[in-house]
This record gives structure tokens, C-alpha cells and sequence, in this order.
């Protein structure tokens, strides 16, 4: 298939999920079904197939790792649905390694405007189409929630970085707008990792100024660290990292003056959790349980400690160690533009869940994929300058 037409392949697929409003959907989960059974053997055989292919070793190994623990998995038919997901994101990133990103990026442009003119519209109250009689907008962009809205908006940045980077200046103002402190710091961590790279002999002027710009974003959008703090998510991970590393799903029923009560037993180390993991996917149905709360967080509202719980220390470390020799294989090409937009990903999945979210997932993808295809150009040039 020509570059061309694969490119506005990947280019038509990556835009239609960016731009798509919050996707209900999920692939049925049918123990006596013939058809699922064999969607999921030929999602562990093309998986297999994948370690033939050129990806990077880290991958390569999680593709085993996750394969097998789905068998362990505190509900294996999710983990197994989730799976098939995950395997087909692996071959996009094989279809984005050899586009053209020309193409690619103009479309992520185009998402960018089109997220940002519906975000005006919102603000202005015109939106007749997705908020039509709504006193308070329910969709920012075409993404439901301001802080989801604002998380796109951060698997966004990179690639407009890379395509113009004065679009640094139009992602400020919006995260400014949007009072979202996840976005905020992403971009202020990856602007300032820039700068210390690019500018080293500044470091006296760029270090007190990257703290005054925290600080000042801190008290400008104090709300959100006040929600984060109480009700938010410092609560919620502490609930998570307890769950992961404890099996809390044992109690006793305590009679109290008529009263009953969930009383915990004395919770022992869950050490198949910690280096298993409960499963993949299965924060969202399981996480309630282990909590004994029906109505908890849906999300960890951390993309690392959702990891952690999902597939352990062990899936965990695969990823870790893939992140790391990225950022080596950048710093040492000098490609600072990438590691500022790399940061800005992993500050944002720090305080959010931009992985769970369908609009983000070729973005994400697309992002890995083109930092690959810069090195893999640069070693093809160093190698023959050498």
C-alpha cells in the first residue's frame, strides 16, 4: 500500500476518534460464543506475530506479559476483551512509524480548531448543537467534562508543538481558561524541560522563573488543588495504592445497638497484586468491591497507580523502562522538542486518565510512533555521516 494512502488512513482514523463525543461502546463478552473465543485466539496470534515485527524489546515483552496475565486475571473476560484493544493499538503504532506525518499532523491541526471553535461557541452560549437548552455546558469541545476536555487537549500538545511551536501560546490561554491544574503543570513542566535543555547557560533565570509560574498557576487556580486535596484525588489514591497492595475484599458484619457495620479483617499483603496486578481493565467493575463503596471514583484519576492496579509492578516496570530509554534515545539526539512533549504526557497522566479515553489513544500512539521514526531517521543519518 503506498505511503500516501496509508497515511490518510491513519490520518482519517486518528481524527474521526479525536474529534468523536464520549463513545458508548464494549465488545461482548459471550463464555459460549464461538465467534468472541475466536477473536480472542486470533488477537493472541497476531500478538504473537508481533514479536517478529520491528518494536521496540519493551513492547515486545508486555505483549507476553499482558497475554498471560489475562489468564490470572481477577476477571479474565475483560482482560481478554481489553486485550484485543491493546493489540490492535500496537499495530497502529506499526501503521504511524511509516506514514507520512505531514499528513498526520495537518489533521491533528484540524482536530485542534475544531475542538477549540466548539469551545468558544460553549463559552459564549451559541452551542445549539451538543449543549442545545442547557443552562451549564456539559461538553467542552466535543469531549464531556472541562477536565477531560482538558486532558485531550494535553495528548493534543505535542504534536502541535511539533508542527508549530508557537502553538504554545493558543495551549496557555486555554489551559488557563479551562482551570484544569492536570493540563496547567503539563504544560508548564514540559515548556520549562524545554528551556533548561535548549538554554543551559540560563538555568538562574529559567529555574526561579519555573517556580514562580507554578506558584502563580497554584494561586490562580487554588479551587482545583482545594478539591484535590479534600475530596479529590489525594483521597481517592490513597484508596487505590491501599486496594492494589492489600487484599481488601474480605469483611465482617459487626452488630452495633441494630446497626450493621463492614468491619475489615486484619487485611493481609496481596503480593500476587502487587507484581500481577488484578487484571487488565478491571479498575472500573472491581475497584468498588475492593473499596466497599458503590460509588467510588470511576477512575484512579492517575494514569501510573490505575497501571499499577491493572497489571503490577511487573507490566508497570515494562512500561517505565520503555519511557525511559525513549527520553535517553531523545536527549541524546537532542530532539528537546519531543522530551518537552513527552513531559507534558506524563505530568498530565500523572493527575489524569487520558489513556482511558478513546478520543486520546491514537494520539498517544501517534506521538510514541513519530518520536521512533525521528530516531530512527537520525541513527540512519549519524550512522552513514559516521
Amino acid at each position: 500500500m503506498p505511503i500516501i494512502i496509508l497515511s490518510y488512513f491513519a490520518a482519517v482514523c486518528l481524527g474521526l476518534l479525536a474529534i468523536a463525543p464520549p463513545l458508548e461502546y464494549s465488545i461482548p463478552v459471550m463464555v459460549n460464543s464461538f465467534g468472541w473465543v475466536y477473536t480472542v485466539i486470533v488477537s493472541a496470534l497476531m500478538g504473537m506475530f508481533l514479536l517478529s515485527k520491528r518494536l521496540p524489546l519493551t513492547f515486545k515483552m508486555l505483549v507476553v506479559y499482558l497475554w498471560l496475565s489475562c489468564f490470572i486475571s481477577f476477571a479474565p473476560y475483560l482482560s481478554f476483551n481489553a486485550y484485543i484493544l491493546i493489540i490492535a493499538s500496537l499495530y497502529f503504532f506499526l501503521i504511524f512509524k511509516h506514514c507520512d506525518f505531514k499528513i498526520i499532523l495537518n489533521m491533528v491541526e484540524a482536530v485542534f480548531w475544531i475542538q477549540v471553535f466548539f469551545g468558544c461557541m460553549q463559552m459564549l452560549g451559541l452551542d445549539t448543537l451538543m449543549n442545545f437548552d442547557r443552562p451549564q455546558p456539559v461538553f467542552l469541545g466535543t469531549v464531556m467534562q472541562y477536565m477531560r476536555f482538558a486532558s485531550h487537549l494535553a495528548m493534543l500538545a505535542p504534536l502541535l508543538i511539533v508542527k508549530n511551536k508557537w502553538y504554545i501560546i493558543p495551549l496557555i490561554i486555554i489551559a488557563i481558561i479551562s482551570h484544569s491544574s492536570a493540563f496547567g503543570f503539563a504544560l508548564i513542566g514540559g515548556l520549562f524541560i524545554y528551556l533548561i535543555l535548549t538554554y543551559r547557560r540560563y538555568l538562574k533565570i529559567i529555574i526561579p522563573l519555573a517556580i514562580l509560574s507554578c506558584l502563580g498557576y497554584f494561586i490562580l487556580d487554588r479551587s482545583s488543588f482545594d478539591i484535590a486535596f479534600t475530596c479529590g484525588r489525594i483521597p481517592v489514591w490513597n484508596d487505590v495504592i491501599r486496594t492494589w497492595v492489600m487484599d481488601t475484599s474480605k469483611v465482617w458484619i459487626n452488630k452495633d445497638g441494630g446497626q450493621y457495620w463492614l468491619m475489615p479483617l486484619s487485611w493481609p499483603i496481596d503480593w500476587k497484586s502487587i507484581f500481577f496486578g488484578r487484571g487488565i481493565d478491571t479498575f472500573l467493575p472491581l475497584f468498588p468491591i475492593f473499596k466497599h463503596d458503590l460509588n467510588p471514583f470511576p477512575q484512579a484519576h492517575s494514569a501510573p497507580l490505575q497501571w499499577l492496579w491493572e497489571i503490577g509492578l511487573i507490566g508497570f516496570g515494562f512500561i517505565v523502562a520503555y519511557c525511559i530509554n525513549l527520553i535517553r534515545r531523545l536527549y541524546k539526539s537532542m530532539q528537546y522538542c519531543l522530551i518537552a512533549g513527552a513531559t507534558i504526557i506524563i505530568v498530565n497522566m500523572c493527575f489524569a486518565f487520558p489513556d482511558r479515553l478513546t478520543q486520546n489513544v491514537l494520539l498517544i500512539i501517534c506521538f510514541i510512533a513519530y518520536c521512533e521514526h525521528v530516531l530512527f531517521c537520525w541513527k540512519e543519518a549519524h550512522l552513514g555521516f559516521k
